[in-house]
């Protein structure tokens, strides 16, 4: 299970909104003065990202929560990405080039090429659209975060 830090920042009826921020992992990487990721990392800064999640738990807003995700349906995620755009596409350009007239061959798969990159595009808006409803590619909050130098006495002091 992947899991991430974050503060739940809306709770709505649409679901509940975790915000995380990214952080690289080039703090305990030796290479990092000769790495594009650290350079990029650097430039780029480190943004944040709203989630919307399942709550099975019942935290509440404002809460610091981790939140996790099973590597499965990432990798299945990651793979639909990459290869639908990428399987139109080339569909696109073989189906342009075989429909062309001899002396017209290159134009008409560069039609088909950006024709096929269109649909491979809707297609997976399609797809993620039916996918985002399944449980299994949605996070889901697995525990609080809590303070670990917060002592809470019966008394109410904070020591």
């Amino acid at each position: 299970m992947l899991e991430a830090e974050g503060v739940i920042v809306k709770i709505g009826q649409e679901g509940v909104f975790v915000e995380t921020s990214r952080v690289p992992a080039c703090g305990s990487c030796s290479s990092k003065e000769g790495c594009g990721t650290s350079t990029l990392s650097q430039l780029l800064g480190s943004k944040s990202s709203s989630f919307k999640v399942l709550n099975p738990i019942g935290a509440a807003l404002g809460e610091r929560v981790v939140i996790g995700m099973e590597e499965a349906a990432l990798l299945k995620s990651s793979v639909l990405v990459y290869l639908v755009p990428l399987a139109f596409l080339m569909a696109g350009a073989i189906l342009g080039g075989w429909l062309a007239p001899a002396h017209l061959k290159d134009a008409y798969a560069i039609g088909g090429v950006l024709v096929g990159l269109v649909l491979g595009f809707v297609a997976l808006k399609w797809i993620s659209a039916s996918a985002g409803e399944n449980r299994q590619f949605q996070p889901v909050i697995l525990r609080r975060v809590f303070p670990q130098n917060v002592v809470k006495f019966a008394g109410g002091r904070e020591r």
